[in-house]
């Protein structure tokens, strides 16, 4: 065996034989490294809502478009930093089995973990307009990946942290520029940060991004019980 393995082609099949071992590694490192992605990509938060906050979960800073790493990034650094521990409430979508956690503010750390509250952001319950917004990943069960199956009729509940739910029933479903037109110093109608009027049911509004970020995905529904 020795001399074969002094031959050319024992060198060969050594040769071969290492380089299918090493194949075999990379491989074997590759799948157990796309499993602890897949698994905190799916990484669910079940921490009870509260009124109280971090100081990682309201900082501000600006957006950024998400890849699947910077979601592993974020994600890891919000879980290191306790965000999760500290949603403000939950945003429930049954049609679609979403289930997230609402943040007071929208940053890269809470809309790593879930969603966040835009524009109105002293907002409440039940009230006014709550404008939530959070990443589309384009990956199904992902954030509000897909926010665009909804359809009118449709729940769309808001549960803060006394247990309290907020229910809306789904009214629009559109497609609009990310640039939000304003009349006499006011959001129009339909945009995602009207505010309704006196005589006008409150109102939540859920976008994402669509058209790979170009545009956004609005979704708004109207309060059904007070």
């Amino acid at each position: 065996m020795r001399d074969f393995l002094k031959t050319t082609k024992g060198k060969v099949l050594v040769a071969l034989t290492v380089l299918a071992l090493f194949a075999a590694s990379l491989g074997a490192f590759k799948l157990w490294s796309d499993a602890q992605k897949y698994t905190l990509m799916q990484t669910n938060i079940t921490a009870p809502a509260t009124n109280k906050t971090t100081k990682a979960t309201t900082k501000s800073e600006k957006i950024q478009r998400f890849s699947d790493d910077d979601l592993l990034k974020y994600r890891k650094e919000a879980l290191a930093k306790g965000v999760d521990k500290y949603p403000n409430g939950y945003l429930e979508i049954p049609s679609i089995n979403v289930k997230l956690p609402i943040y007071n503010r929208t940053n890269n750390l809470t809309l790593a973990l879930g969603v966040g509250k835009d524009y109105y952001l002293d907002s409440q319950f039940g009230k006014g307009n709550v404008v939530l917004a959070g990443h589309n990943m384009e990956r199904p069960g992902v954030l509000l990946s897909d926010l665009y199956k909804v359809r009118k009729g449709q729940e769309i509940t808001l549960r803060d942290a006394n247990d309290k739910e907020y229910r809306y029933k789904i009214t629009s479903k559109s497609v609009q520029s990310a640039k939000v037109r304003v009349i006499d110093g006011e959001p129009v109608f339909g945009s995602a940060y009207y505010l309704p009027k006196e005589d006008q049911k409150p109102i939540v509004t859920v976008y994402t991004c669509a058209d790979h970020g170009s545009d956004r995905l609005v979704v708004q529904g109207e309060l059904v019980n007070e």
